[in-house]
C-alpha cells in the first residue's frame, strides 16, 4: 500500500471483481450484503444460497472487505468497491429473472446498495458494470414484456438514476460510477443525456476493450468530451503494469513506452477526474511499467527521453543499455497486430504448437449492443462466417513477424545484459527475458501457420490451373516449415508433413493445410487463434 501511495494512486478498488471469482472475491452485492427477506428470490439467489452466498461466506468476504477498508484509510486512500447488476444467469434465454423495468428489480437494488453503506461506511465510491460481472440486460428486441419495444437508454439511464439516489442516501459525498461495458457508442451518449447529478463514468480507454497500443479511440474522446459538457466526472481505465489481461499469464513483460503512450493519450483525450488500473497491479516486484507509471502521475507532459532516464537510474551503469531493451520491446508490443481479434489477449496462454489444417483467425463476438455494432470496427475479424482472406492472413503474418523481429532484438540485448544487471533487480529483468521469449515463440507461431497456409493455397492455385508449380513456393514453404518445426521445439508434427512434401507434393497438398470444422484442440489454456 505504501508504494502504491507513493507511486502517486490515491483510491484502491476493495475487490477483484473478476468474471470468474477468483480467490471466492465479491462480485456483485448479493456476495457481501444478506438480501432482505422482503424480496422474491430468483432460481438463481436460490441456486447460490447454500454454495456462493451461505451466511457463513458472506460474513468471509464482509470481513476481507472491513481489513481492507481499514488499511486503505491507515494510508489515506479512497475506496471504491466493484459490482454487477442486476445480477442474472446471462447463460439462460431472455426475459431474465431480475429486469431493470421491473420494480422488485428497482427496488432490490436500492435496499442492497443501501445496506451495503451501512454495513460498510468506509466505502467512498461505488462502481457498477449492468452488463458482464454476472450481469446482463434484456434487448429493447426481445421477448422480455417490459423490456420490449422500449429503447435501452430511456430503461438503463432511470435504473443508474434509481440507484445513485439510493448511494446519495447513505453516502451524500459518494458517487455511483457506472462503466458502459458492452453498450454501443449511440447508447452510451444518449444514456449520458440522461444521467442525474451524482452519477460518474469509469470507461475502457477504447470501446474495443482496454488494449496498451490502442487506447484513446474517438469513441473514449467523445465521451469525455460530452462528459465535460454534462458536466460528468470521468475515469479512464488503463493497464499500467506488467500484469494485463492482453499478457496473461505473463507478469513481466516490460514495456513501458507504451505504458507512457497509453496514460499519455488518454490524459490527452479530454478533461478527466481520473486514470484507473483496469487489470490490477503487483508492487511488491521491480515492474517498470508500473514505475513509469508513478513517473507519469508526477508528471504528465513529461518527455519519452526524460522519463526513461529517471525510470533507468536504479540500473546505474546498464542504465542506458536498459533503456534501449524497454524501447524495443515497447516496439514490439506496440507492432502487435491487437485489432485482429479479441481472442489475441492472453497470449501466454496460446499453444505454439498449431494445428496442421489450414490457418484461421478466431473471431470473438456476444450478443450485446457494442459486439454488433461498433465493435465490427475495432477488430478485423468478429464472427468465423467465412474463412479469412488470402490478404488478411497475409497482413496478419507480416505484422506477427515484425514484432517477433523486435522481440528478437530486444531478447538478444536482454541476455547480453543480464549479468550486468544489479542483483536486486536481475530476478525480475531475468524473468522480463523469458516471458518475451515465450511471446516471441507464440508470435511465430501465428506467423508460420499463416504463411504455410497462404504457400499451400498459392500451390494448389498453380495446380489447379494446370501451371508449373512455381519452385520458389515449395522451397519457401519447406524452409518455413523448417523453422516452424524449431520454434515448436519438438519433431512432430512438422516433421512428417516435410517427409510428405519431400517425396509427393500432392499427397502433401491433400492431406495438409485444408479447411476444417472448429475443434478447439488448441484452446486448452487461451485462445490459439490460427488454430480451428
Amino acid at each position: 500500500m505504501a508504494k502504491m501511495k507513493a507511486l502517486g494512486f490515491n483510491m484502491i478498488q476493495i475487490n477483484i471483481a473478476w468474471a470468474y471469482r477468483p480467490y471466492d472475491e465479491a462480485l456483485n452485492l448479493e456476495d457481501v450484503v444478506a438480501m432482505p427477506e422482503q424480496f422474491n428470490r430468483t432460481a438463481l439467489d436460490e441456486r447460490y444460497r447454500n454454495t456462493l452466498r451461505t451466511p457463513e461466506k458472506i460474513v468471509q468476504r464482509s470481513k476481507k472487505l472491513i481489513d481492507r477498508i481499514a488499511l486503505c484509510k491507515r494510508y489515506g486512500m479512497r475506496t471504491l468497491f466493484h459490482f454487477g447488476a442486476p445480477n442474472v444467469d446471462q447463460d439462460k434465454p431472455e426475459p431474465y429473472e431480475q429486469c431493470i423495468m421491473d420494480e422488485q428489480t428497482i427496488q432490490r437494488y436500492r435496499t442492497l446498495i443501501r445496506d451495503f453503506g451501512k454495513k460498510f461506511p468506509g466505502v467512498d465510491d461505488l462502481l457498477i458494470y449492468t452488463y458482464d460481472q454476472h450481469a446482463w440486460l434484456c434487448s429493447e428486441y426481445g421477448p422480455c414484456p417490459r423490456c420490449h419495444g422500449v429503447p435501452l437508454h430511456q430503461r438503463l439511464s432511470a435504473f443508474l438514476n434509481k440507484l445513485s439516489s439510493a448511494w446519495k442516501s447513505v453516502n451524500p459525498a459518494g458517487i455511483l460510477w457506472w462503466e458502459p461495458w458492452e453498450i454501443s457508442a449511440g447508447e452510451t451518449y444518449k444514456i449520458m443525456d440522461l444521467l442525474q447529478p451524482g452519477i460518474g463514468l469509469s470507461v475502457h480507454s477504447a470501446i474495443a476493450e482496454v488494449q496498451v497500443a490502442l487506447p484513446a479511440d474517438r469513441w473514449f474522446k467523445n465521451v469525455v468530451m460530452k462528459a465535460e459538457e454534462k458536466s460528468i466526472p470521468v475515469i479512464g481505465e488503463v493497464f499500467m503494469g506488467g500484469p494485463t489481461e492482453e499478457m496473461e499469464p505473463y507478469t513481466h513483460i516490460a514495456c513501458p513506452v507504451a505504458t507512457l503512450k497509453a496514460l499519455q493519450a488518454v490524459n490527452n483525450g479530454g478533461k478527466l477526474a481520473g486514470i484507473k488500473e483496469y487489470f490490477g497491479n503487483v508492487p511488491d516486484k521491480e515492474d517498470p511499467n508500473l514505475r513509469m507509471t508513478g513517473i507519469f502521475f508526477a508528471n504528465p507532459g513529461i518527455a519519452e527521453d526524460a522519463a526513461l532516464q529517471q525510470l533507468a537510474r536504479p540500473y546505474g551503469h546498464v542504465a542506458e543499455k536498459v533503456t534501449q531493451y524497454w524501447k524495443i520491446a515497447s516496439e514490439a508490443v506496440l507492432y502487435y497486430p491487437w485489432d485482429l481479434t479479441w481472442r489475441i489477449r492472453r497470449i501466454g496462454g496460446s499453444d505454439p504448437s498449431h494445428l496442421m489444417t489450414a490457418a484461421v483467425i478466431k473471431g470473438a463476438s456476444w450478443a450485446t449492443p457494442s459486439w454488433q455494432s461498433n465493435r465490427k470496427a475495432s477488430f478485423m475479424r468478429t464472427d468465423e462466417t467465412d474463412p479469412p482472406n488470402f490478404w488478411m492472413r497475409e497482413d496478419a503474418q507480416l505484422r506477427f513477424e515484425i514484432a517477433a523481429a523486435k522481440m528478437q532484438e530486444a531478447i538478444a540485448l536482454g541476455n547480453e545484459l543480464t549479468e550486468k544487471i544489479p542483483i536486486s533487480l536481475r530476478k525480475d529483468f531475468d524473468q522480463s527475458v523469458t516471458e518475451l521469449k515465450g511471446f516471441c515463440v507464440r508470435t511465430l507461431a501465428y506467423a508460420y501457420h499463416l504463411r504455410e497456409t497462404n504457400l499451400a493455397d498459392l500451390i494448389r492455385g498453380s495446380l489447379k490451373r494446370n501451371e508449373p508449380v512455381k519452385k520458389d513456393n515449395v522451397e519457401e514453404l519447406r524452409a518455413v516449415l523448417l523453422k516452424d518445426q524449431k520454434n515448436q521445439g519438438k519433431e512432430e508434427p512438422v516433421a512428417a508433413a516435410l517427409q510428405l512434401l519431400e517425396h509427393d507434393l500432392n499427397a502433401f497438398l491433400n492431406t495438409y493445410f485444408l479447411p476444417s470444422e472448429a475443434t478447439g484442440a488448441r484452446d486448452i489454456n487461451g485462445s490459439s487463434i490460427t488454430s480451428n
